[in-house]
């Protein structure tokens, strides 16, 4: 396949039809597929936003926010791509200034899509384009080609939002969504969700990659269909403003999903936490410890016991299964990235079944506290001294016991005692005794075994803390994760975050382990240890 290149114009015309610029900043970020984010910038210069859009485009996918940036967040990455790890979000939107859709063709995961289904999507895109200045009462919007998919750019005169209209706007622009989904899906093009605040499109004239680069399925350079002409549209201004119906939430109703047949279900009373404007919070749906947070704002490299790991936390909770389903579905758009082209709610409900045999009797649930161990996400032991009073809380031990058959299987046996002896490897060692003696008593086992079972626990988790965790993107983990760029002061060093914001990291040894050549520069990879005992690697 020949090499594909960002096209500079048309990157130049995407910046002046988003037409921020009177209104705050462009916010654009870099993301490599199945990889996260690379980095993100704000500008508030056209010439910068071309070139570092041209730049960065090798690094990963390029993508800009529909909405225009508070202008306090030019400061965390002037004119420039850095490695911050987090945006805008909803909250900090001040302005709307357009909506987008965007069609993308049904096909396997992680590929690029095939010239049929490309066409599939634009056909779509045509036909709700038509709808849009016919039945739908708007003006016709700009058609765009996404790489994969197709896109349509609806443009409004700017509506500042406040207190009194942030919410109806929200609500509207969901609901205009929901109208064209309803025009144009079918089985072989879906309509992604994109109506929220924050949400990101693909900057036209960067090269769309995902999966391999092949005859069939090749990388292309996003283009538009019909120009880059902004054209505002007053009477989608007004619609956006207008208040919804009493007793309507300003969407269509979705399409309930089923339960589990009664009986066969955990406990399932709690409920997720909604906004004023009663959506799901998704910055924290429920109550969350700060590995569960962290898998959900960033996800993990093997997205599927991610979500398998969500569905699990989600039922521990106590949330039904379609609240799950919702959820998770919504989680996997905003950037994971594994549903896409699937069943979303087939997929969660075979997780949510396959749970649903661990069902304790009382119809609870435990948490997916060992897989988060096994993912670098939780220090519990992993690292000396650190604990967690949920998972002493949640996994009754001396109930557990009880709960195994007297004449268990040994081969099933074994397996059933793994997770006991996890637990008990997480007590404290005064504890180790009583415990292995029940143990010993109910299934007849000798204690010695017993014990050598206990260490090898032990040991698994000692190898594991040698290994360097998956941490956060850049590689780092734990309190002494060291972000951004060092400075030396008279006392002590110090970095300068993603916000902006200074952070003493004490003082430190680096032991130099590779250096890699580039053309204008060099990366020296190394060991770094703290003087408060952390290491980074």
């Amino acid at each position: 396949m020949s090499e594909m290149h960002p096209d500079p114009e048309a990157i130049r015309a995407t910046y002046r039809w988003l037409a921020h610029a009177e209104h705050g900043v462009s916010e654009v970020r870099v993301i490599r597929p199945g990889k996260g984010i690379v980095g993100i910038g704000f500008f508030d210069d056209e010439d910068a936003f071309v070139s570092e859009c041209v730049r960065t485009n090798a690094a990963g996918n390029v993508y800009v926010g529909i909405q225009p940036r508070p202008r306090r967040l030019l400061a965390q990455a002037p004119n420039a791509v850095r490695p911050l790890k987090s945006g805008a979000t909803r909250k900090d939107i001040e302005v709307v200034t357009a909506t987008v859709m965007d069609l993308d063709p049904v096909r396997p995961r992680d590929t690029a899509s095939t010239e049929e289904e490309l066409a599939a999507a634009v056909e779509a895109a045509d036909a709700a384009a038509a709808w849009s200045e016919g039945a739908g009462g708007v003006a016709r919007p700009a058609r765009m080609m996404s790489g994969n998919g197709a896109q349509l750019w609806f443009a409004v005169p700017p509506i500042v939002l406040d207190d009194d209209n942030r919410d109806t706007v929200q609500a509207n622009l969901k609901a205009f969504e929901a109208e064209v989904r309803g025009q144009v899906e079918s089985d072989r093009v879906k309509v992604d969700s994109i109506h929220d605040l924050p949400r990101i499109i693909k900057v036209v004239g960067t090269v769309s990659r995902k999966g391999d680069d092949t005859d069939e399925r090749p990388h292309r350079v996003a283009r538009a269909l019909d120009g880059i002409e902004r054209a505002e549209d007053a009477e989608l201004r007004a619609r956006l403003l207008r208040a919804p119906p009493a007793g309507g939430n300003g969407a269509a109703g979705p399409a309930r999903l089923p339960l589990l047949e009664p009986g066969a279900e955990p406990t399932a009373n709690g409920r997720a936490s909604r906004t004023t404007e009663g959506e799901i919070d998704w910055r924290s749906p429920v109550e969350m410890c700060g590995p569960v947070q962290r898998l959900w704002n960033e996800g993990a490299e093997d997205r599927s016991l991610a979500i398998f790991n969500m569905v699990r936390f989600f039922m521990h909770k106590g949330l039904p299964l379609d609240e799950i389903t919702e959820l998770v579905l919504e989680w996997d758009r905003r950037g994971l990235g594994k549903l896409r082209g699937r069943d979303g709610p087939a997929y969660v409900k075979n997780c949510y079944d396959k749970i649903a045999p661990s069902v304790r009797d009382d119809g609870t649930v435990a948490p997916p506290c060992h897989s988060l161990q096994g993912l670098g996400l939780c220090k519990v032991n992993r690292e000396p001294g650190a604990r967690c009073e949920l998972y002493d809380f949640v996994f009754d031990i001396e109930k557990t016991i009880e709960a195994i058959p007297d004449d268990c299987p040994a081969r099933e046996l074994e397996h059933r005692l793994k997770p006991v002896l996890e637990a008990i490897s997480h007590r404290d060692p005064s504890m180790h005794g009583r415990y292995l003696g029940l143990l010993e008593k109910r299934f007849k086992l000798k204690l010695r075994d017993l014990r050598r079972a206990l260490n090898q626990v032990g040991r698994r988790s000692r190898e594991d803390d040698a290994r360097p965790p998956g941490g956060d993107a850049d590689g780092t983990n734990g309190d002494d994760a060291i972000e951004g760029e060092i400075y030396e002061d008279t006392c002590f060093y110090y970095v300068v975050t993603g916000r902006d914001e200074t952070r003493n990291v004490s003082s430190f040894t680096i032991e130099p382990t590779m250096r890699v050549e580039l053309e204008e520069s060099e990366i020296i990879f190394g060991r770094a240890q703290t003087d408060k005992g952390g290491v980074v690697e």
